[in-house]
């Protein structure tokens, strides 16, 4: 939602050209209201900060079944440790689900770069994607390590430059902060990811139970994704959401789908009758989880007959693709190697001829040889 409003302003900027002035606050700061949002507020207190310039008090807005719709800490902090920084004033808030949702500035104390001019809206653009980015390389370095001292002539000293010498951000570094605001973008990247994340992640694991899940799981994307994680973590509410963990993974989210196929473990599928429906799931699946569906029935020691039959039906009707005819025969090899039945079966042996007769000549070859294989 965040990046949409961005990106919209973005585009309405490149339509009116230079029709705006570029110190306007509308156009240089993001317009995000997330204090101004609809629900109830419930204060929580951060005791032993180690952040004492900012707010102690979390703010989070809940909606009407208690479930959290954001987290927001007022900050005070001092950006750099040279003293030459702008000290700046925000609220960062977190999603429901402790990721981070955005910043909220007031209009007439904007971000500023190492020169103290204001960020531009690009400038917020390219923040927001830094903060999200939970791996970002600034994670593991220090303050010493944004900066490379260059010399500069005596006439262009600084009152604080020491012996002909001045910061710059490292070369190896651009592509990871906004330009010349290396110390903004390290500074609050910590900060999302620092204490007040903790406290906010502790306080969601405390809620987790199955009712709060249940809420969870029907919710939105990032909360679909926190519910079949906690359902990961705890193998026994499985089974309370089998149900809709199957649905799950034929979501058109990729991020979704493949989350919820997680969960499904060779102990779930060592059961004959949960296989055939979980084979069943490839009708609506997306072509990457239609392949991990197959690559978890490899794994299965006891293929039963029906979920065996399922899968040629769902060849020949053109539910699986024909690149993965070969991982329907190793499943079936395997089986009838195991067991004679599976070899006798006379449904599974009429669907293997009529494949032997398919009008695609590849897919004929493929399943004759297949069946002079197994004699």
């Amino acid at each position: 939602m965040i990046r949409i409003k961005l990106l919209i302003l973005s585009f309405l900027i490149l339509l009116g050209g230079s029709d705006y002035p570029s110190g306007s606050p509308v156009w240089q700061i993001p317009e995000k209201d997330f204090l101004g949002m609809e629900g109830v507020k419930v204060t929580h207190h951060l005791e032993n900060s180690k952040d004492s310039l900012s707010d102690n008090k979390i703010i989070e807005l809940q909606d009407e079944h208690g479930l959290s719709i954001w987290f927001g800490r007022y900050f005070f902090k001092d950006i750099c440790i040279t003293g030459l920084c702008r000290m700046v004033r925000l609220w960062i808030f977190w999603d429901g689900t402790g990721n981070y949702l955005g910043i909220q500035l007031d209009g007439n104390d904007p971000l500023t770069k190492s020169d103290h001019t204001p960020l531009s809206l690009q400038d917020y653009i390219r923040l927001d994607e830094i903060m999200a980015d939970t791996v970002s390389i600034l994670k593991d370095l220090s303050y010493e390590d944004l900066t490379v001292e260059e010399k500069v002539d005596k006439a262009d000293k600084g009152l604080f430059e020491i012996d002909g010498y001045s910061s710059a951000t490292l070369p190896s570094l651009k592509e990871y902060v906004v330009d010349d605001a290396v110390f903004t973008c390290y500074t609050l990247w910590h900060t999302v990811y620092g204490e007040t994340k903790d406290y906010i992640d502790g306080l969601l694991k405390e809620r987790i139970n199955l009712e709060y899940i249940t809420y969870l799981i029907n919710g939105n994307r990032n909360q679909q994704l926190f519910a079949l994680e906690n359902i990961r973590q705890r193998n026994n509410y499985f089974s309370e959401f089998e149900s809709r963990i199957l649905d799950l993974i034929t979501a058109e989210d990729k991020d979704i789908a493949e989350k919820a196929i997680s969960l499904v473990t060779p102990g779930y599928l060592a059961n004959p009758e949960k296989q055939a429906p979980f084979v069943e799931l490839i009708k609506n699946a997306s072509p990457s989880i239609k392949y991990e569906i197959l690559y978890k029935m490899q794994s299965v020691d006891d293929v039963s007959p029906d979920a065996i039959i399922a899968l040629l039906d769902l060849f020949y009707a053109g539910d699986i693709s024909q690149g993965a005819l070969n991982h329907i025969f190793r499943i079936i090899e395997k089986q009838m190697a195991a067991n004679e039945s599976i070899k006798e079966n006379k449904p599974i042996r009429e669907r293997l001829e009529k494949l032997a007769s398919h009008p695609d000549p590849y897919t004929a070859r493929l399943t004759k040889n297949f069946i002079e294989s197994v004699k």
